[in-house]
């Protein structure tokens, strides 16, 4: 036991994480999980020069380019939960990016509405969003990034339950 402990020591360098066991490395949902955090975190470290991060991009992208929308509805496209999307509109609001205003069919909630800062805000944030586009992909040639973005686009409108899929074997 202590050979086995002490070969694993000897193959990690120091300061580098250590070396993912097959049944992870090779299981594409985790490999598209840790590509998405690094895209995420490498989106937030470029857009702090803005004072914004990936999910308030995300939200001033929904209400300048869909219309406006309630705290809810934004909520759900984009996965954020409620307090979260609270806070975040919040920050966005205080910012001058969003204005809330009370839906005039629903009192209970609010629309949320981009101000003419929150529209150059966004356009500066996509400038950006480009920019870590093409840093994030460099690894890749154009038409292996037409065609992950493709692959990526058929994930992500999967079947509905109950349709068949193909068998993996697994």
């Amino acid at each position: 036991m202590a050979v086995a402990a002490e070969g694993r020591d000897r193959s990690r360098v120091a300061g580098e994480p250590p070396e993912l066991p097959p049944s992870m490395r090779d299981r594409v949902p985790f490999l598209i999980y840790r590509a998405a955090e690094e895209s995420h975190a490498l989106a937030n470290e470029m857009l702090a020069g803005i004072g914004l991060n990936a999910r308030q991009v995300g939200i001033l992208t929904m209400v300048t380019e869909l219309a406006p929308m309630t705290q809810k509805a934004l909520g759900d496209a984009l996965r954020i939960d409620r307090t979260t999307m609270v806070a975040l509109l919040d920050d966005l609001e205080e910012m001058g990016y969003v204005a809330r205003q009370r839906h005039p069919r629903d009192r209970r909630a609010f629309l949320v509405h981009p101000t003419d800062s929150g529209w150059t805000a966004k356009a500066a944030a996509v400038r950006i969003l480009d920019e870590q586009q093409r840093r994030f992909t460099a690894p890749l040639t154009p038409a292996e990034c037409e065609q992950l973005a493709a692959l990526l686009k058929r994930l992500h409108r999967r079947p509905a339950p109950g349709v068949p899929t193909r068998d993996l074997g697994n």
